[in-house]
């Protein structure tokens, strides 16, 4: 009696690894500096425009980012085989558009404070905290996702 194996293969397409590498940098890269701008607010309060651009830059990658997960789907094939982290997956998914929405609204609050004083400044670097915690929490919650897929997609501990 000969056994029938099935096997899932996740494919990427070697440009595309390229591209969200890329992209990761460049967000990682965008993050970095905002986040070393919002630990000096006296400093942050006199390159506070050039503050608000970047946000308005941040949402720029995001949607950039957001866009190459969904339209490539890049870890769809691993959930091929792994069905039962669809929902996880899902709610990943929808967190997008309100990742998009914090950062752009984070963005607008800034933008209508053209020289805000200590008060208005703090807000805005709270706001943008809040964002990045849950910018974090998503991500590791994506990398995650994508490991587990893949380990039980390649059958490790078996």
């Amino acid at each position: 009696m000969s056994e029938k194996h099935t096997s899932s293969k996740v494919g990427v397409n070697a440009a595309f690894l390229m591209e969200i590498k890329d992209d990761h940098h460049q967000l990682r890269q965008m993050l970095i500096h905002l986040r070393c701008q919002v630990e000096n607010p006296n400093i942050l309060g006199h390159h506070y425009q050039a503050f608000v651009d970047e946000l308005y830059g941040l949402c720029d990658q995001l949607a950039f980012h957001f866009a190459l997960e969904e339209a490539y789907g890049y870890f769809d094939d691993a959930l091929e085989s792994t069905p039962h982290l669809h929902e996880q997956s899902s709610r990943l998914r929808n967190q997008h558009s309100q990742l998009f929405v914090a950062a752009r609204d984070l963005a607008d609050h800034a933008a209508k404070r053209r020289k805000p004083n200590s008060i208005e400044l703090m807000h805005i670097v709270s706001e943008f905290r809040r964002f990045d915690i849950a910018l974090k929490a998503h991500e590791s919650a994506e990398q995650e996702l994508i490991m587990a897929a893949l380990t039980q997609d390649v059958g490790v501990g078996d």
